[in-house]
């Protein structure tokens, strides 16, 4: 993940339990990083394909997750 900074691109990677790979599933469906204290973003509320980032959570359905 590029930072935890707000805009850091969210990247795939081998599962180490470092904090800063470790996102929770709210009740409301946001998918957050509690280090950071921010949320998984679909960038520019693009479709299919569009990369995901670390954003302030904004409650927007671009931020909205469930298990499937």
């Amino acid at each position: 993940m590029g930072g935890l900074q707000g805009g850091g691109a969210i990247q795939l990677a081998d599962c180490s339990g470092n904090p800063v790979r470790q996102f929770v599933l709210s009740g409301a469906g946001d998918l957050v990083n509690p280090q950071a204290n921010k949320c998984v973003d679909v960038a520019a509320w693009g479709g299919t394909g569009t990369p995901l980032q670390l954003w302030e959570c904004t409650g927007g359905a671009n931020q909205k997750w469930w298990r499937g």
